[in-house]
């Protein structure tokens, strides 16, 4: 049978798409990336925002149409939106033919068979006690990069995030598991690769053995190769000294940190039930500019949170000024059911957080175009993701992410292979991009 995949929100959903398609294709399944060729089609689903459940809707419905058509037999909707609304899907969308959500997706072969006998499936079930979420991969990343999951679920309890409700408590992967990804990962030509959880600070904080944040970056920068680690969606609460020192030490783990500080203003920070204040972030990014040279700060910060008033606002955006942020994501606040926050009756009217949610991105925009211009001149080490003409490549310096930051262009006169490291000297910026130009030298 021929399967389509389609992924949609984070990195860690993304995970949870390849190891789908791993075990589809362990079962003799073929993978397509065009649906109209597809039997059968798993949507992996976001849940977290407003904006991301219509996505996902719009989705399956558009996806919903090939069926009708008589192009695609069967669709499975997976992920966030499933945990939360199985039934409510399965009720309302009639196209759908099962359903499976994000503590039970391993069973996504069972679910192919009963569907494909004619049965409409509901496979959802709470989240499990343990880290069960890995298994083999098919890497959808750019060439080059790969993430690994190492934690699922978050005990935070941030009054807005409905994550804990989705996924569950922290349950923290074992440290055995994530080396040997990770070296099997980098024996196959990797060269970065990206650690994500809910919040990779609380790591192991559950298994009990010691293992921790600080203990796993020293022991995936023992493993021998040229290939970068990066650390994402660190929460600024939980980031310590000895985790701070472990990055600074590591030779692999480049100097980029992703530290959501969401808001600065005490009342709006206590409200959001965060467990750090400003003083607390003021210290922390002190301490973090002092012990890494080079360090590149992203940022998440939300705007209209209930009863943030334009004072507490402004606040947040003069702390943005001062700290500058190399890249920053905004989202406006948006209730999710069944959390705190979206209860508080104190709700901010929707043009006001778009009006606020404009008038920070604007700002950052002037940050991350001066940060960019201070890079012109310099040589860079940029991995090459693909080719989109004869002579001009795209890839990423350490300073930015994939898919959340800008990207580096490279102008090359002689070919060079995706997924490999090369020198670029940096030349010009474009918007949030960089151009740079390969001096053919071999990459240091």
């Amino acid at each position: 049978m021929k399967i389509g995949f389609i992924s949609l929100g984070c990195a860690k959903n993304r995970v949870d798409t390849e190891i789908m398609m791993g075990l589809v294709k362990s079962q003799g399944h073929s993978i397509t990336d065009r649906l109209e060729y597809a039997d059968l089609v798993v949507i992996n689903t976001c849940g977290f925002l407003s904006a991301a459940k219509e996505e996902a809707i719009d989705r399956i419905l558009e996806t919903a149409q090939l069926k009708s058509k008589g192009i695609l037999q069967y669709l499975i909707a997976a992920g966030c939106m499933s945990q939360l609304h199985a039934q409510e899907l399965l009720d309302e969308i009639p196209e759908l033919d099962g359903v499976i959500g994000v503590s039970s997706f391993l069973e996504i072969n069972e679910l192919i068979e009963k569907v494909t006998s004619g049965q409409r499936v509901n496979v959802v079930r709470p989240a499990t006690d343990v880290f069960i979420e890995q298994g083999p991969r098919v890497l959808t990343t750019p060439a080059g990069l790969a993430y690994i999951k190492i934690s699922e679920g978050c005990n935070n309890l941030c009054s807005y995030c409905a994550i804990p409700l989705i996924r569950g408590n922290l349950r923290s992967r074992s440290l055995g598991e994530i080396k040997k990804e990770a070296e099997e990962f980098i024996h196959k030509g990797i060269k970065e690769l990206v650690i994500i959880g809910q919040d990779p600070a609380s790591y192991g904080y559950d298994l009990g053995n010691g293992a921790d944040l600080t203990q796993l970056i020293y022991s995936l920068n023992s493993i021998n190769g040229d290939y970068w680690i990066r650390l994402m969606y660190v929460h600024p609460a939980h980031l310590n000294s000895a985790m701070i020192k472990a990055i600074a030490d590591s030779d692999h783990v480049v100097p980029y940190l992703d530290l959501p500080i969401q808001h600065v203003d005490h009342n709006i920070l206590q409200k959001m039930n965060r467990h750090h204040s400003e003083e607390d972030l003021r210290q922390l990014l002190r301490e973090l500019r002092q012990a890494i040279p080079d360090l590149v700060l992203r940022t998440t910060v939300m705007v209209g949170f209930p009863g943030e008033s334009e004072d507490q606002f402004q606040r947040l955006c003069d702390f943005i000024q001062e700290y500058e942020f190399d890249w920053l994501g905004a989202f406006a606040y948006s209730p999710q059911d069944n959390t705190p926050a979206a209860r508080m009756s104190d709700q901010v009217p929707d043009e006001v957080k778009d009006s606020r949610l404009d008038r920070v991105l604007t700002l950052q925009q002037g940050i991350t175009r001066k940060k960019n211009k201070t890079r012109i001149g310099r040589e860079e080490k940029i991995l090459i993701s693909s080719r989109i003409s004869a002579n001009l490549y795209l890839g990423r310096g350490y300073f930015q992410a994939p898919e959340v930051d800008g990207i580096t262009m490279v102008r090359s006169h002689k070919p060079i292979r995706n997924g490999e490291f090369v020198q670029a000297r940096m030349v010009a910026v474009r918007k949030y991009d960089m151009i740079g130009e390969f001096n053919h030298e071999p990459s240091q």
